[in-house]
């Protein structure tokens, strides 16, 4: 990668004026763009036959995110040079279209571009391009795979290949794809940078951490990372001293770059919430909204932290913007599993949606958008899990709960998570002999060191199940087990660790330990619902003490 290389963030409206973020990889920093701008205009006002200055305002456009203008500017750049193939023009343009979601420009753009590549390895990626458009992420895959193999040196290939497999929730195939190309680019910052959700999900925090970091080096304002590294410090309990005045500061950065991202705004929220600072937490997210109301991130932050403050009724109002707003958001889906439960909603009330939505007067239930959930986003494991434990918790349907919960480690049969997030759903269900058997399932799949925020809660679980299939020696070993792991998670959630060597230690009757272990929890900025399961369990173990 160029040491040129830039990134930026954007920020968009789309017809309806909903308020939408893209991030930018760039060639080089864009610099005094409003006056550029001007001077390229006048420029092919004057000579509308040169293509080349054309073609620097259609790019100017895009970094400034008025792709419709340059959408146009990049067709008006074809139109003209017939004689040169142009493929990267074209690569380019195609993108742009697909940003906007005018997915069938986009493939004929990319079609009419095949005819004209002889580059096989460029072949297969249009293809996975096309295959994207026509959301078959699958076939999408297979195509940046044979790319990556005909041109392995070309990172573009695997970027693009580790990208779907992010996008399906593969984060083993993903981290596959970022390894390989960085044993080519080591010090490749998208690659770094990239992999750090992959790595996140398999559970290695310290490696995730350190790529972070030296992503941040080599680009350091780049907006993603600066994001994504102060969270990663505030989870681990930075927020104080020397420390916390670095997440601070990464954060500050974060703002300078993308002053009206929600996403940057929510890295300041988090941060206030895990300082214990709640109410400045809600206030921000409040202020944010009222400033981008057609914000869905806005709405759905706002959502998230009254929720994890215990505001449940106040959470469902927010979130229920949200979704009125931008019905194509994974998380906005998952969080409605979660807050409306919570708030006592569920399929005997109907749900409005917001009078700015384009479903408005229409009514939807808890039930119809976990089909939508479904409908919408069938290539991810975690949303047939999500489901199928919501079935079974807020509906008693407990055949079909299992049977859409089975089908998430169907989609990934060698992450652990999937197995133990079907386990957790078949205990819920009290099936406990088949929880036990895919708990351990997804044991076997964890690596030799991480993973301690997947398993730590899997051996709490398999305790649970155990004991209630009466083997009480096995119950008490993964009891144990979930404590010394829990003492491994410190170093990265120490909220979360707490509170499962708390549940761990209350089973296995260690009174004052488990009430040691919940009040660091409290201490640490343990969040609602966990935070009330906590206070009304504190409350009865102290009677006992």
């Amino acid at each position: 990668m160029s040491r040129n290389t830039a990134t930026c963030l954007v920020q968009l409206a789309d017809s309806s004026g909903v308020e939408m973020n893209a991030h930018l990889v760039l060639e080089e920093k864009p610099i005094r763009q409003d006056q550029k701008l001007k001077t390229l205009t006048k420029y092919v006002q004057q000579y509308p036959s040169g293509w080349k200055k054309r073609l620097e305002l259609a790019r100017l456009l895009y970094t400034m995110g008025r792709w419709q203008q340059a959408s146009q500017e990049y067709r008006q750049v074809l139109k003209q040079q017939t004689q040169l193939p142009l493929i990267e023009v074209r690569l380019e343009l195609g993108k742009i279209l697909q940003l906007m979601a005018r997915e069938t420009e986009a493939i004929e753009v990319y079609e009419n571009t095949l005819l004209l590549c002889r580059n096989l390895a460029t072949q297969h990626h249009l293809g996975g391009l096309i295959e994207l458009c026509r959301h078959c992420p699958q076939k999408a895959a297979s195509m940046f795979s044979l790319a990556a193999s005909t041109q392995p040196d070309n990172k573009a290939h695997w970027l693009a290949l580790g990208q779907v497999y992010l996008d399906t929730e593969s984060p083993l195939e993903a981290l596959n794809a970022f390894n390989q190309a960085l044993e080519v680019h080591p010090d490749d910052f998208l690659l770094l940078r990239n992999s750090y959700q992959a790595l996140m999900a398999v559970g290695n925090f310290q490696e995730a951490g350190r790529r972070l970091s030296r992503a941040l080096e080599l680009v350091p304002d780049d907006f993603l990372t600066l994001k994504q590294l102060a969270d990663y410090r505030t989870h681990q309990g930075l927020v104080r001293g020397e420390e916390g005045k670095q997440t601070k500061q990464m954060i500050r950065v974060a703002l300078r770059v993308a002053p009206d991202s929600a996403d940057a705004h929510e890295s300041l929220a988090h941060y206030h919430l895990f300082r214990g600072e709640w109410k400045k937490t809600i206030a921000l997210c409040r202020q944010f909204t009222e400033k981008h109301p057609h914000s869905p991130s806005g709405w759905y932050y706002y959502g998230q932290y009254l929720f994890h403050t215990g505001e449940y009724q106040d959470a469902a109002e927010a979130i229920l913007k949200a979704y009125g707003l931008h019905q194509n958001y994974c998380e906005i889906y998952r969080a409605l599993c979660e807050i409306l439960p919570a708030a006592g909603i569920t399929a005997s009330i109907e749900l409005f949606t917001q009078p700015f939505s384009d479903k408005e007067g229409s009514k939807v239930t808890l039930a119809s958008i976990l089909e939508e959930m479904l409908e919408r986003f069938p290539e991810r494991w975690s949303v047939w899990a999500t489901v199928g434990r919501v079935l079974v918790e807020s509906f008693q349907d407990i055949e079909r709960g299992c049977s859409l919960s089975a089908k998430g480690r169907q989609l990934q049969p060698q992450l652990a998570d999937a197995w133990f997030c079907h386990g957790r759903v078949l205990a819920l269900a009290q099936r406990h002999q088949e929880a036990v058997e895919a708990l351990k399932q997804g044991w076997q799949l964890l690596p030799p060191e991480g993973g301690y925020l997947q398993s730590v809660p899997a051996a709490v679980w398999l305790g649970e199940s155990y004991r209630l299939l009466g083997d009480d020696a096995s119950s008490w070993r993964w009891y144990q087990e979930a404590c010394e792991r829990a003492k491994k998670l410190m170093a990265f959630n120490p909220a979360t660790a707490y509170y499962w060597q708390g549940r761990a230690l209350s089973e296995l009757g260690d009174v004052s330990g488990a009430i040691e272990a919940y009040q660091n929890a409290l201490s640490q900025q343990l969040l609602y619902p966990a935070r009330g399961e906590v206070e009304d369990t504190l409350q009865r173990l102290q009677t006992m003490a």
